[in-house]
């Protein structure tokens, strides 16, 4: 009977989870959505001027980007100006559910259409070592400034984050109105050290460690 009591529990738990992320899933996918085309391009600038100021970046070797769907906020001019320090860019590719590849990109016209309407290096192009990778760019629905990240629910980059070097930066890319208070997390949910908005650097308690 107490199995079935702690099972049953576990699976309210779950439950509870489940429902509060997709609450708070929809709650920043509407506030990033209400923004207008030119408060998105005035925003993505201000935070490419602060993902550049980042003193963690000033030596990095290869970044890992995201080319960003029409509601997310945009890397795109910050990726051009770390290609002009010398930074080698890559960009992730579905290669199965659940599952992404890396590769390198020389300039984004070279990605092509993939699953979700996401932009993604060709199958062809050159893949970038996991073990290379000095940061990360991590796009999301939401960030809390604990450092938890809610993504769109497919898991990729629950996957991915894990796969590379522990002491790889990871940056959580967003508007300002995607920064909530707190996100429920489970054991599985990868968190990042920095979050990046239009008007804010939050370095997060998540994985001082390294």
């Amino acid at each position: 009977m107490a199995s079935n009591d702690s099972s049953r529990s576990a699976e309210q738990t779950a439950a509870a989870i489940a429902a509060a992320k997709r609450a708070a899933r929809a709650r920043a996918r509407q506030a990033r959505n209400e923004l207008d085309r030119a408060a998105c391009k005035e925003a993505s600038a201000n935070a490419a001027d602060n993902l550049l100021d980042l003193p963690e970046l000033a030596d990095v070797g290869v970044i890992l980007a995201y080319a960003a769907l029409p509601a997310e906020i945009d890397p795109l001019s910050a990726i051009s100006r770390l290609r002009r320090r010398g930074v080698k860019i890559a960009y992730p590719r579905i290669e199965a559910p659940g599952v992404l590849g890396i590769h390198f990109v020389d300039h984004e016209l070279d990605l092509i259409a993939g699953p979700f309407g996401l932009a993604q290096p060709s199958e062809h192009a050159p893949r970038a070592p996991l073990s290379a990778v000095d940061a990360v760019i991590v796009p999301g629905v939401a960030f809390d400034q604990g450092g938890t990240r809610l993504g769109y629910g497919g898991g990729y980059y629950d996957r991915l984050l894990p796969s590379l070097r522990y002491d790889t930066l990871r940056v959580g890319y967003a508007f300002d109105e995607q920064l909530l208070t707190v996100i429920p997390a489970e054991e599985h949910d990868e968190l990042v050290d920095v979050i990046v908005t239009q008007t804010r650097v939050v370095r997060t308690p998540a994985r001082r460690a390294f």
